[in-house]
């Protein structure tokens, strides 16, 4: 597993399950899974009736939104139009 995933996974142990993250974890999230993203955005929304992070990004030319559970997930990534 990648180093960020073990914080998060200790964070969680540690904290509890109600531990959420915060936009920094996000951030590293989305650079750790795609090395030199440009984050355009983040917000807080809600998505299938739960609280996540969206974020908009540019990776290779491309537009993407992702969305991240506040446990530090990546639910979904897609290409943004």
């Amino acid at each position: 597993m990648n180093k960020i995933y073990w914080v998060l996974l200790c964070l969680v142990l540690t904290i509890g399950s109600a531990a959420a993250i915060g936009k920094a974890d996000v951030r590293a999230i989305i650079e750790e899974a795609y090395p030199g993203a440009k984050i355009t955005e983040i917000e807080k929304e809600k998505y299938k009736g739960e609280k996540i992070y969206e974020v908009d990004f540019k990776h290779d030319g491309k537009k993407f939104e992702a969305i991240i559970s506040l446990e530090g997930e990546i639910i979904k990534v897609g290409i943004d139009d």
